[in-house]
């Protein structure tokens, strides 16, 4: 054999075993590559998991608090339409067109006091309930509930001060000079625009109702077509 021959043998042989440990190389790089990615997958599909049952936890904890506060909000709805349906009535009592005629003019009177100082009353208790109850509105719909209360409150009051706020009702009274005083501001009362203060009520109603998911939102309109609401008809 020729040194040439020797030395193409040698060579060849050497080329071979780089080829071989190349190869051995890359496949055991791909095998430990393909070991990290599914140890990777394994501890990320782990992670998933645990992700997917925390969140799933709160999702149900959030359910949770928001039926509460649901639960809370239709209560405090209930109890506040229901003073602002009492002050309304009293409201009518006293501005209702011809009084009764059948009490003798010391029951009339008393009467007439008993309203006045009743829908004072339950104007401030609905005022207590729309501030105790405010955490569980949003700002707009609690500014709704505010200005209704408020507005009953301001005609209460302005009722009281013009008849029995001016009188000592601790002495006799002056029956010539009450009922002249008390039919006036009925007459104030009833002649008033009506306007401002039935689209707060109309408004009232309109968010209770949305709130409760009785009503879609912008479905009942101020001067909408058909009969007014019964809170509206002052």
């Amino acid at each position: 054999m020729s040194l040439l021959e020797v030395f193409l043998t040698a060579f060849g042989g050497t080329a071979t075993a780089l080829l071989v440990a190349a190869y051995l190389g890359r496949s055991f790089i791909e095998l430990q590559v393909t070991r990290a990615i599914e140890k990777y997958r394994a501890e990320l599909q782990q992670k998933s998991e645990v992700l997917k049952t925390e969140l799933s936890i709160y999702a149900h904890e959030q359910n949770v608090g928001l039926s509460r506060i649901d639960e809370q909000r239709s209560r405090a709805i209930q109890e506040i339409y229901g003073l602002a349906m009492k002050w309304h009535d009293l409201f009518l009592e006293i501005v209702q067109p011809n009084a009764p005629k059948k009490f003798p003019p010391e029951l009339q009177l008393r009467r007439y006091l008993n309203l006045a100082q009743n829908t004072v009353k339950v104007a401030e208790d609905l005022s207590v309930k729309a501030r105790d109850t405010a955490i569980f509105f949003q700002q707009d719909s609690y500014e709704i509930i505010a200005r209704f209360g408020m507005a009953a409150m301001d005609l209460s009051c302005a009722f009281y001060d013009s008849t029995f706020g001016k009188v000592d009702m601790s002495k006799d009274p002056n029956y010539d000079e009450l009922f002249p005083m008390i039919e006036k501001e009925r007459a104030v009362l009833r002649d008033a625009p009506k306007e401002d203060f039935g689209k707060l009520q109309t408004t009232l109603l309109t968010e209770f109702r949305r709130l409760m998911k009785a009503e879609r939102t912008g479905q009942l309109t101020t001067g909408s077509k058909g009969a007014a609401p019964p809170a509206a008809r002052a």
